[in-house]
C-alpha cells in the first residue's frame, strides 16, 4: 500500500532523497524537525527556527551543527560580508604517521591503536583548532554519548580520523551504531573502527550499508539464540562476521543455517562456527539456494550410500518370494 497527499494542491519544497536514504535512521526527532524548518525557509535564522520547532535557541544550534557536519547544509555568510582570514597551524606528528587526507586509501591491514603514539592534550588542543570539522564532530560525539569526552576518548576518535582515515560523519555513524547497541566504550568503538577502515568503508553510503548489514546479522541473531537455546545476547565479532558473510555474500536463508548448524554440533558437539562456515561455503558453490536443495542432496547421500560398493543390488523380497515356489531338491556329489 502506498500513500499520497490528501491536499496535493498543497505548496511543497524540496527536501533531498538522501536524507530519507541516509540520516533518517539515526537522526534525532528534533534533529529532523530543525531541518525541515531551515528546509522550508533557506532565509528562516535559528531564533525563527526555534518558534517554529519549540526548541530552545541552544539546541536549535546544536541540530544545525549536525546538519552541518553531515555535508547537508551550508550557512550562507554572503550578507556579512567577506570572511575573515583563517590562519591553519600546522600540526606536526610524530614520524611515520601521515595525516587522512595524505592518504589515498587505507592499509589492507591496520595497526591497532596501542602502536600508535598518542597525541599530547597540545596537539590535540592544535587539531581542534585547525579543523572546525573536528570540533564539530567532538561535539556531537559529546552529546550522542551523554559525556564529557576526555583524553582517551579525544585520542581514539582523532587516530580514527587521522590514522585510520575515517571522515567525520563516518565516525558519527560508527559511533551512533555502537551506542545504540550498548557499546559506547573507547576500544570497542575504536577496535571497529579499525575494521571498517580495511573494509573501507569511508563514506556515508558505504557506511549505511555496512549498517543495515549489521542490523541483518543482529535480527538474526535474535532469533537464531532463542531456537536453539545460546544464552549470549549478541554474537561474539568473529561470530558477527561469519553471519554477515552467510547471510550477505552467500544468501543463506535461516533455515539452511540452523541445518548447518545442527550438523555442526552432531559432528564436533559444539558450536563451532568455522565447521558451519565450511558446510555454508560448500552449500554456496554448489549453488543450493533453499533448504530444499540441501534436503535433496542429502537424499541423494543417502540413497547412494545405501547401494553395495560395485554398484550390485539385490532385491531381498523377490528372493524370498522365488525361494517358495520351488522345494530344494538335494542330490549326493557323484550320484546320477
Amino acid at each position: 500500500m502506498g500513500f499520497r497527499l490528501i491536499n496535493e494542491g498543497a505548496e511543497c519544497f524540496s527536501v533531498p532523497e538522501k536524507i530519507v536514504d541516509e540520516y533518517l535512521r539515526f537522526a534525532s526527532g528534533d534533529q529532523i524537525k530543525v531541518l525541515l524548518a531551515a528546509l522550508r525557509s533557506p532565509s528562516c535564522d535559528e531564533e525563527n527556527i526555534s518558534k517554529i520547532t519549540k526548541l530552545g535557541a541552544d539546541e536549535v544550534a546544536e541540530c544545525l551543527k549536525f546538519w552541518e557536519l553531515m555535508g547537508v547544509i551550508g550557512r550562507d555568510d554572503s550578507a556579512s560580508g567577506p570572511p575573515a582570514e583563517v590562519k591553519e597551524t600546522p600540526i606536526k606528528y610524530v614520524p611515520g604517521q601521515k595525516r587522512a587526507q595524505e592518504e589515498t586509501k587505507p592499509a589492507a591491514v591496520l595497526p591497532d591503536m596501542s602502536e600508535y603514539t598518542r597525541p599530547s592534550p597540545e596537539e590535540i588542543a592544535a587539531r581542534l583548532e585547525e579543523s572546525a570539522e573536528i570540533r564539530g564532530l567532538f561535539r556531537e560525539l559529546q552529546i550522542k554519548l551523554g559525556r564529557t569526552i576526555g583524553y582517551d576518548g579525544q585520542c581514539t576518535f582523532l587516530r580514527l580520523c587521522d590514522n585510520y582515515g575515517l571522515p567525520a560523519e563516518v565516525i558519527y555513524m560508527l559511533v551512533d551504531y555502537c551506542a545504540n547497541n550498548g557499546k559506547s566504550g573507547y576500544s570497542y568503538i575504536e577496535k571497529a573502527g579499525r575494521s571498517w577502515a580495511e573494509q573501507e568503508i569511508d563514506t556515508v553510503e558505504k557506511a549505511g550499508e555496512k549498517i543495515s548489514r549489521l542490523d541483518k546479522v543482529n535480527a538474526f541473531w535474535s532469533r537464531f539464540s532463542v531456537e536453539q537455546g545460546l544464552k549470549n545476547a549478541k554474537p561474539t565479532a568473529s561470530q558477527a562476521k561469519f553471519i554477515e558473510t552467510w547471510l550477505g555474500e552467500y544468501g543463506m536463508s535461516f533455515d539452511m543455517i540452523c541445518r548447518a548448524y545442527e550438523q555442526t554440533v552432531e559432528k564436533t558437539g559444539k558450536i563451532e562456527f568455522r565447521y558451519m562456515d565450511k558446510i555454508l561455503a560448500n552449500w554456496h558453490s554448489s549453488g543450493y539456494k533453499d533448504i530444499s536443495d540441501v534436503e535433496r542432496a542429502e537424499k541423494a547421500r543417502r540413497e547412494a550410500s545405501a547401494k553395495p560398493a560395485g554398484g550390485a543390488s539385490y532385491d531381498l523380497d523377490k528372493f524370498k518370494k522365488d525361494s517358495m515356489k520351488k522345494t530344494p531338491k538335494y542330490e549326493r556329489p557323484g550320484k546320477k
